[in-house]
Order: C-alpha cells, then sequence, then structure tokens
C-alpha cells in the first residue's frame, strides 16, 4: 500500500492490543520495516474503553514484536510512568509530547520520570494538531520548569527539553523524508514530527 507508518488506536478502534490478530497486524508492520504510532492513553469519549489504552499492554507488542519501531502518542497519559517503564524495557519503543501543553503538572512529572529512568532521547516533539499548534507544545515544554519554581522539585534539564525540541523524529523511526513535505527534515508543515 505504499504505506510510510501506521497508525492505530486501540481505544478508539475497539481492540485489545495483545490480542491475536491485533499481533498479527503488528507483526505485519514489523516484517514490513514501517513504524507504529500507537494511542495508548486516555480519551473522554465514553465509548472507548479505556482497558485497551494502557502503556503496560505494549509490553506483550513489544516482546512479540521485538524489531518493530512503536511511537506511543501522548506520553501515555495518565499513565506516563507505566510507559516509561516499558519504554526503558524495550529499545524500539518512543513516545511523543503531545497534547499534554494544557496539562503542564502532568507534562513536569512525565519528563522528570522519563529523565529518571534515562529515556529522555526517546522522547519526540508531537503537537496533536489541530487540537494543539507545534508551538504551543514547544512553549509549554519550554515552560515546564514553571509549575515547580520554588518547590524544590528538581527542574527538568534544559538539554532535555531542547533535545525533544531538536531531535529528527523521522530518522529516529526509521522514515525516510520526503522532497516537499514541509520545509524541515522530519516535521510536517505544522513543525510536528510526522
Amino acid at each position: 500500500m505504499g504505506l510510510r507508518g501506521l497508525k492505530v488506536g486501540p481505544i478508539y478502534q475497539h481492540f485489545d492490543p495483545t490480542s491475536p490478530l491485533a499481533i498479527a497486524l503488528f507483526s505485519r508492520a514489523e516484517s514490513l520495516g514501517i513504524p507504529v504510532l500507537c494511542h495508548q492513553a486516555t480519551t473522554f469519549i465514553r465509548d472507548a474503553p479505556l482497558r485497551w489504552a494502557r502503556p503496560i499492554l505494549l509490553d506483550d507488542v513489544a516482546t512479540a514484536c521485538p524489531d518493530l519501531v512503536i511511537c506511543v502518542a501522548h506520553l501515555g497519559h495518565p499513565w506516563c510512568e507505566e510507559l516509561m517503564v516499558v519504554i526503558r524495557k524495550h529499545p524500539h519503543l518512543y513516545a511523543d509530547v503531545s497534547a499534554l501543553h494544557g496539562r503542564p503538572i502532568q507534562l513536569y512529572f512525565a519528563l522528570a520520570s522519563a529523565v529518571e529512568y534515562r529515556v529522555t532521547d526517546r522522547l519526540l516533539l508531537g503537537s496533536d494538531y489541530p487540537f494543539a499548534t507545534t508551538q504551543q507544545t514547544i512553549d509549554a515544554l519550554r515552560r515546564v520548569n514553571d509549575v515547580v519554581r520554588g518547590t524544590g522539585f528538581p527542574p527538568v534539564p534544559d538539554e532535555v527539553i531542547e533535545g525533544i525540541i531538536g531531535r529528527d523524529a523521522l530518522a529516529l523511526l526509521g522514515i525516510e523524508d520526503q522532497p516537499g513535505t514541509g520545509g524541515q527534515p522530519g516535521f510536517d508543515n505544522q513543525g510536528a514530527a510526522r
């Protein structure tokens, strides 16, 4: 089909990501060498089973498909720390920081957890466009330490924040940039990681 990647949302598509059919789909993506963007985060839509949104489920997927490159959307919120454990365990797992620009406390604790688990190099810029712009996400990242100023909590290092902003997501996900797809290699016309 000429896919450069695959996006799935078990919570929206009503499937268990650890089911045999889902593992077969992930295995096919692995054999084709295409990365999967997986929405393993909450939603507030009533007809969306939260049990299939937990990032811990990707432990089974990554074990069954050890060479599959997976990017988890939205830092797996609200289960961000759970996601960091899974990312640390599996070298081909990444996460984008999208959709947390409006939740600065959660964003701070997610990034602090990534620092503690030493997985900040696997966090990618994402905007969740059209719900937020890339600039809103970048601004939220650069202000993340404001919520803990004066509290004694350690700040997220500037090099971690700038690393997320400047990281070439396409290269890490194994996607070749196509000429004319947006001004900067690895970014769409909104500046977000594709």
